[in-house]
């Protein structure tokens, strides 16, 4: 099935020729004929594949109804047989006999069990190959029933391998490998815009083929406000009140400004001071607190020689 980069490549080479087309021989951004020719190949290939991924997808998707349609129905027949030896009177057939027809068609233990599709086709062929080996005819699977599970299990044999891939797994893989191809044709386009000027992977001709110019520093983010507004807060109704914002705006950066110094300052760091001498804010010797100056000095000192 088509996808997203299928699609997308597919519209990128068609734009690109479209604008090739309409450029004269001396624009320096007409793509050099091997190039062109390189690209309406590989696009050509890549829709031509695409094309045939749908075709077979379609196929697939047929025989797998098909094929569930049959299953469904060998289910239905062989619920019908199981119920055919399990309705056989107790005078025609003795329970050891009943149970070896149950096993002999792949009923084990007497049991129905699970209907999984590998054992509906399982059973299927079972009832076909085992019938013969039933001694007693009147123990087997009835023709007219025979013949309903051989027509449904032909069904499941023809569409089975289209059903689970077959010719659309290989379509795929050859649509994904010319996919591989045209991208590698278009970045080579692309390739050859950036070398046609000076401007580079700049140039806004770039634009003209689906391509994105390369923007400069600080210019590939949506424009910010020409200036920062403020905001005020009233704590007693605690209610935030702002300017309108512009219709790019998606969020809102708020800050405080610390009172006293700069959000950046620091305190200059104080000199280390030898234990021996005393504090820097220790108070000069006075009349009034000699005695507690000299109690901090030998306090000092004698810490310092612990």
């Amino acid at each position: 099935m088509p996808n997203a980069v299928v699609l997308e490549q597919i519209a990128l080479a068609e734009l690109a020729q479209s604008v090739d087309d309409g450029r004269v021989a001396a624009d320096p951004f007409k793509l050099p004929v091997s190039l062109r020719t390189l690209l309406n190949t590989r696009l050509a290939d890549l829709q031509a594949n695409d094309v045939a991924t749908l075709v077979t997808e379609g196929g697939r998707a047929t025989a797998s109804a098909n094929l569930r349609a049959a299953l469904d129905q060998l289910n239905t027949l062989l619920r019908d047989g199981y119920n055919f030896i399990n309705g056989i009177g107790s005078f025609a057939i003795s329970p050891a006999d009943r149970l070896g027809v149950f096993t002999v068609y792949g009923w084990e233990s007497g049991l129905i069990g699970e209907f999984t599709d590998a054992r509906v086709e399982s059973l299927a062929n079972q009832a076909i190959t085992a019938t013969p080996s039933i001694p007693n005819a009147a123990h087997r699977y009835p023709t007219a029933l025979l013949d309903l599970i051989t027509a449904q299990l032909t069904l499941v044999n023809a569409n089975q391998p289209q059903a689970t891939g077959g010719t659309a797994q290989a379509a795929t893989a050859a649509r994904d490998a010319a996919l591989v191809l045209l991208q590698l044709a278009t970045e080579r386009v692309r390739y050859f815009y950036c070398c046609a000027s000076d401007d580079k992977d700049q140039t806004p001709e770039l634009a003209k083929i689906g391509r994105q110019a390369r923007r400069a520093p600080g210019q590939s983010g949506p424009p910010l406000p020409s200036e920062p507004s403020t905001a005020t807060f009233d704590a007693t109704a605690l209610t935030l009140t702002i300017p309108a914002l512009p219709d790019h705006a998606t969020t809102i950066r708020a800050y405080r400004k610390p009172a006293g110094a700069s959000r950046n300052s620091q305190a200059a760091p104080q000199p280390m001071l030898p234990p021996s001498s005393p504090p820097a804010h220790s108070l000069p010797a006075s009349p009034t607190n000699s005695g507690s100056s000299a109690t901090t000095q030998q306090e000092t000192g004698r810490r310092a020689t612990m």
